[in-house]
């Protein structure tokens, strides 16, 4: 994957970072922009709402496992 990073600056003097991923699956870019049409907002902003999304979930799902990894370890000292 390429990526082509670049330090901006908004409004408020706030130092972000912009890069560009190519997109390899045409029907995401189709329904990216569809959906920017359709609801009035930004391609930008529904790539960073999908991003934050999935990064939330992934985090979720790996505070099961140490929950659950945790519940094991502590279930087995009972046992010994």
């Amino acid at each position: 994957m390429n990526t082509e990073n670049k330090y901006t600056k908004d409004e408020c003097n706030n130092v972000k970072e912009s890069f560009s991923v190519p997109l390899t699956e045409a029907i995401l870019y189709d329904r990216l922009n569809t959906l920017s049409a359709e609801y009035s907002v930004s391609v930008e902003m529904l790539v960073n709402v999908a991003v934050r999304r999935l990064m939330d979930d992934v985090d979720f799902v790996r505070g099961l496992r140490m929950k659950h990894a945790k519940h094991n370890v502590f279930a087995a000292s009972r046992r010994s």
